[in-house]
């Protein structure tokens, strides 16, 4: 058994009693059942823990929970402060002159391009991955440079079809509508 750590708990089903902890010390999530929290009781996503770490056939689990304070859960921080950087960025660049479609295009493109280095390492090794929805949500609001660039330089995403034809159908759209926008008197 390995000593006390900190962590976050990233999911937790109510009714069947166990979730996952995601703590910064370990390479891995870590599995806890209801039974390990000190004082009985649920955990909730977003809540802070300390417990004990030991490591079993099936990967680590905690043991000897004790709940802390509730927070957002990691997914949803991660989208918070991703979203507040491209806001930041684009504010600088229109604060700096350029306006503000110009300045929201290269910030949304920086940031997806960003996301899909980040998804490519963690696919190389086997770590926590970007939802497909998210890398496809930022190309629709306008990360489909980004996108684009991502598959055919880093070659991430090249062999999922039904991927690449939702990519397709967000970069053809945009197209249009940037055609008929150009296209008015």
């Amino acid at each position: 058994m390995t000593g006390q750590t900190r962590g976050v708990v990233v999911s937790f089903d109510q009714v069947r009693g166990f979730g996952f902890i995601r703590s910064p010390d370990l390479a891995e999530d870590v599995f806890v059942h209801a039974s390990s929290v000190v004082g009985g009781g649920n955990l909730r996503p977003g809540q802070q823990v300390r417990f004990l770490a030991e490591g079993t056939d099936r990967g680590p689990r905690a043991v000897r929970v004790r709940p802390g304070k509730i927070g957002l859960p990691p997914d949803l921080a991660s989208i918070v402060t991703v979203i507040g950087s491209i806001g930041l960025v684009t504010g600088v660049l229109y604060a700096s002159g350029l306006a503000l479609a110009p300045a929201w295009f290269v910030s949304i493109n920086v940031a997806t391009l960003a996301a899909w280095i980040w998804d490519k390492h963690r696919s190389v090794r086997d770590g926590r991955r970007i939802p497909e929805a998210a890398l496809l949500g930022m190309a629709a609001i306008g990360g489909t440079v980004g996108a684009v660039l991502g598959v055919f330089v880093l070659g991430h995403k090249r062999r999922k079809p039904k991927f690449l034809v939702s990519l397709g159908v967000i970069t053809a759209t945009q197209l249009i509508i940037i055609a008929s926008l150009v296209a008015r008197p």
